[in-house]
């Protein structure tokens, strides 16, 4: 019984201590510039502009979906 509660106490901090880590671990995109104006465009002109990001975090960055605006 002794042991069992001593083992116990043993996870607990172990958890604890580990806690931080796992909270904070996430993706976070960071771009190399957020906006880009385009200028006065006519409605039939295709228009490209590429923006370019990395993953800064410490997990994997998963984009489920875009949008433009």
């Amino acid at each position: 019984m002794v042991y069992y509660k001593k083992m116990k106490k043993i996870g607990i901090l172990i958890f604890l201590m580990l806690l931080p880590a796992i909270c904070f671990s996430q993706p976070s995109i960071v771009f190399d510039s957020e906006e880009y104006d385009l200028g006065e465009i006519s409605r039939n002109d295709a228009m490209e502009h590429r923006f370019d990001f990395t993953n800064s975090g410490d997990q994997d960055l998963i984009i489920e979906k875009l949008k433009s605006s």
